[in-house]
């Protein structure tokens, strides 16, 4: 969203959703759920071409250590999703993971 606080990306954006919208083609929709969808497609391909990706990348005041304990709470978070939350595996993953995001922002507070 930043690229939009360009005023000549502003632009850009805005006159090819112009043209995106005037083109969508209302008259041949069958009903309500065609309609939004063509909506969406087009808002999205836009974006997609006009503005791009973010990026996301790593913050430089983060420590690499922040940076590991934070890949290791996404290693269990995928770990909790693929088992049922009411076993006992279950629960010792959900505790795992809330002491991890406690460390992990404890850590921040201390980059910082």
């Amino acid at each position: 969203m930043k690229r939009l606080e360009d005023i000549e990306c502003q632009k850009t954006f805005k006159t090819k959703l112009r043209e995106g919208a005037s083109a969508l083609g209302y008259e041949r929709c069958e009903g309500v759920e065609e309609k939004w969808e063509r909506i969406k497609t087009t808002f999205q391909h836009i974006c997609k071409n006009t503005l791009g990706r973010e990026d996301n990348t790593r913050k430089d005041w983060i420590s690499d250590s922040t940076w590991q304990m934070t890949e290791r709470r996404k290693q269990v978070k995928g770990k909790l999703y693929a088992t049922n939350a009411r076993t006992r595996k279950g629960k010792e993953l959900e505790k795992e993971y809330a002491a991890l995001s406690k460390e992990i922002k404890k850590s921040v507070r201390r980059d910082h």
